[in-house]
């Protein structure tokens, strides 16, 4: 069994787009936890609910660097 680490926590659709499809892109496995609760609108849909992005924990430090990279050069 794999240990997961919190890579970050976002309440941003837009973000997490990002996040996932980089983390993708590098193979690396990911869970988004809470993403299930962003399924349920019914309750207050402009309530904005935080998912953290877990990756396994021997890949969290190359994770961390991708994003910063993406950052970086996204002049973010």
């Amino acid at each position: 069994m794999t240990n997961l680490s919190i890579l970050t926590e976002t309440n941003s659709r837009i973000e997490l787009s990002l996040i996932k499809g980089i983390l993708e892109e590098a193979e690396i496995p990911y869970f988004a936890l809470g993403q299930i609760a962003t399924l349920v609108t019914d309750i207050d849909p402009f309530l904005h609910k935080h998912i953290a992005i877990q990756v396994p924990s021997d890949r969290l430090e190359e994770a961390r660097e991708l994003i910063a990279q993406f950052g970086a050069e996204s002049g973010g």
